[in-house]
């Protein structure tokens, strides 16, 4: 019976994290407000501040018109740029568009919300972010094998190893 009830609670605190809300503090000004966002209800968001369009789940994710379903694909980052690509050249390209791309780090960067952790971004306009890192396009200034990532639990950016398996949202510019 112990364990079982151990079974149980490991399972459940993995998979908390996707289903628990972020927090925010209310008395902060929003970094990314949503209405910054103009949404279609077609699984992209046009930052209106920006000009960029961004896919509002991550590759993986399904936009069922209301939030972001399943769970994210991971993949190291040339796997990234290949799987971009793929998507890019079928017919119709990937929602409504052939010229998705990974985001530079300035421009994911811009989508983290200080006022709120666990994930630190808009979750009305991009719901149910993993809160794990995102891969970019920048690369490390000092070593070819480093790419930079977002870090959506807590805001933060840092290189990563390129070998390494990572989450991807794409971005395209409008």
């Amino acid at each position: 019976m112990y364990y079982k009830t151990a079974g149980l609670f490991i399972i459940l605190y993995t998979f908390s994290s996707y289903a628990l809300s972020e927090e925010c503090y209310r008395s902060a000004d929003a970094d990314t407000p949503s209405k910054r966002f103009k949404n279609n209800n077609s699984g992209v968001v046009l930052d209106t501040k920006t000009g960029l369009t961004w896919a509002r789940c991550p590759l993986g994710m399904q936009w069922d018109k209301q939030s972001c379903q399943n769970v994210p694909d991971r993949m190291d980052w040339d796997g990234a740029h290949s799987t971009i690509s793929r998507l890019n050249k079928q017919q119709g390209g990937y929602i409504g568009s052939s010229h998705w791309r990974l985001p530079t780090l300035e421009e994911l960067g811009a989508l983290v919300e200080s006022k709120c952790y666990e994930p630190t971004i808009n979750s009305e306009v991009f719901p149910n972010t993993p809160h794990t890192g995102f891969w970019t396009s920048t690369l490390g200034k000092h070593s070819r094998q480093g790419a930079w990532l977002v870090y959506f639990r807590n805001g933060s950016r840092y290189i990563g190893n390129k070998e390494y398996e990572w989450v991807i949202r794409l971005v395209r510019n409008k």
